[in-house]
């Protein structure tokens, strides 16, 4: 094994530039998710969109043998349009003051 010194001042250098390099891949990935906030290229997957909309994966899948979501299976997942997952919101509220049985 081969054992480095550095003198304290590159060491710090280093660690400067590393800490620059970390800056700029974060802002780029933050960059890249800002521009593809368009809910039309956006895909959730099956979990995802099932969490969004506050039911269970077996929904989603009812929703999609229903013919009422958009989806696409690629490498054996399903994936969903945010464009569509957010079109389906407003009607699946459950209004929970409803109480079953007769009035």
């Amino acid at each position: 094994m081969k054992v480095i010194s550095i003198e304290s001042e590159a060491y710090k250098s280093l660690l400067q530039k590393i800490d620059r390099i970390h800056s700029f891949v974060k802002q780029e990935k933050e960059n890249t998710i800002l521009q593809q906030s368009d809910p039309s290229e956006v895909w959730l997957s099956d979990q995802d969109a099932a969490t969004i909309l506050r039911v269970s994966r077996r929904t989603m899948q009812r929703l999609r043998s229903n013919g009422e979501i958009i989806y696409s299976i690629r490498g054996g997942r399903v994936w969903y349009l945010l464009a569509e997952v957010k079109r389906l919101l407003p009607g699946l509220v459950v209004n929970k003051n409803k109480k079953g049985g007769k009035p």
